[in-house]
């Protein structure tokens, strides 16, 4: 089903993976945001069922909207929170993300998974110790860690990140963008985050309608002309 589907570009159909095109897919999340935590889970499901190889990139959102919408579900359990120290907590999650990421992007992923286990599951609040305890859970090299973590090159990421959300006209967390890799001019994004959808993509079958979407013009050389399904 490909409800709330958008094009980017008509994939092409190349098969250079045992059969199947590599895919990139990013989700856009909210750091402490349930629904997406729940999101990232099922994509590593998928990856883990899929005979399609998938390069997945989880890409933290930080703007006014997912700080807001951030604070008002966590004011109830942690009402000593304030709005600009959530908003660094934040900051601070996503460059400790980013470090764990320099020493592999499966692991960075699974770094985020495990912080994103405390801090929404357990239900505790960030700190850095915490942080670093996480790196230590996951026998990252905790030195080069915590060296990487307060790093311009950790803060260049996060920009990197934020400039990707603006190129592809990202409006919210949970919308997924999904690439061939042999042609990054050609991709779909899912308006919300849907795990059938994804599947369905991720398996050959769906190759013959892949096919037979309209292709998208493209307008400026930053942002394509979306089309909703």
């Amino acid at each position: 089903m490909y409800l709330y589907l958008t094009i980017f570009l008509l994939i092409k159909d190349v098969l250079p993976y045992g059969g199947y095109p590599v895919l990139e897919v990013y989700l856009f999340v909210n750091p402490l945001g349930t629904n997406c935590y729940a999101c990232e889970k099922q994509i590593n499901q998928i990856s883990a069922q899929t005979k399609r190889k998938l390069q997945i990139q989880f890409v933290p959102m930080l703007n006014l909207q997912t700080i807001s919408d951030t604070f008002h579900r966590v004011a109830a359990t942690h009402p000593e929170l304030d709005r600009n120290t959530l908003a660094e907590q934040m900051y601070q999650i996503i460059l400790d993300y980013k470090a764990a990421s320099f020493q592999g992007k499966r692991l960075g992923r699974q770094y985020f998974l495990r912080l994103q286990e405390h801090l929404l599951v357990n239900h505790e609040l960030y700190t850095e110790e915490l942080g670093i305890t996480v790196a230590h859970e996951l026998a990252l090299d905790t030195a080069m860690f915590i060296e990487d973590r307060r790093s311009k090159l950790a803060e260049d990421a996060f920009g990197a990140d934020q400039r990707l959300v603006s190129e592809m006209g990202i409006e919210h967390p949970s919308q997924t963008v999904i690439f061939d890799v042999d042609d990054f001019d050609c991709g779909l994004m899912m308006e919300h985050f849907d795990y059938e959808t994804l599947l369905e993509i991720s398996e050959h079958t769906a190759n013959d309608k892949l096919a037979t979407l309209p292709q998208a013009v493209k307008h400026d050389h930053d942002k394509v002309n979306l089309r909703i399904l």
